[in-house]
């Protein structure tokens, strides 16, 4: 099956973004998101796009995002720790280029982009894998701790950082770079040998 129209371009995908970032979730109507989009809202009623079709792509965009972030981390020499440090920034980065859009969602639109279906709710293995591997690989190379259940601090920690980091920039309004390096900092020392 091929994507509906304009949500398989990442730019438009982005322009729905600022859409949404401008308006907020509930005021992102489809003539909004048609009109970032590209198209008229008619002819994504005749496609059958919904506002969680936009959202499940921008979720998609997301993910991209994320892994282009962490890429880096994963093939970079170095010890485990400082892969994860690079990876945590990575982290951070993405977190504020969707700042707004994070913000501009609400608790249940955010947990669709974020949680696999189901009862637990799990963070998707997309955010946490690659940490994962990193804390694996510290482990191994004596730089992180070995964790009783690194699947578990693997999910704690996308979720402190991309959390936390939201949390300074948003409610405490700290520029980047302090966010970033204090919540990094503080994860780090958490998993240290």
């Amino acid at each position: 099956m091929t994507a509906p129209p304009g949500l398989a371009d990442a730019d438009a995908l982005r322009r729905a973004r600022d859409a949404i970032e401008a308006h907020g979730w509930e005021a992102a109507t489809m003539e909004r998101l048609a009109g970032a989009l590209g198209v008229s809202r008619m002819t994504l009623h005749r496609r059958g796009v919904r506002r969680e079709d936009v959202l499940r792509a921008l979720g998609s965009l997301l993910e991209d995002d994320y892994r282009r972030a962490l890429w880096p981390a994963l093939t970079a020499a170095g010890s485990g720790a400082e892969r994860l440090e690079l990876a945590l920034r990575g982290l951070c980065d993405v977190t504020e280029a969707n700042l707004a859009l994070l913000a501009a969602l609400d608790s249940a639109e955010r947990d669709a982009i974020f949680h696999a279906p189901g009862e637990q709710a799990l963070t998707q293995e997309v955010f946490t894998a690659p940490l994962l591997a990193l804390l694996r690989d510290g482990a191994a190379d004596g730089t992180l701790s070995a964790e009783d259940d690194p699947e578990e601090t693997a999910t704690v920690l996308f979720n402190l950082l991309s959390w936390t980091y939201r949390h300074l920039r948003l409610s405490h309004r700290w520029p980047p770079e302090r966010a970033a390096a204090a919540v990094t900092r503080r994860a780090l020392r958490s998993v240290a040998a």
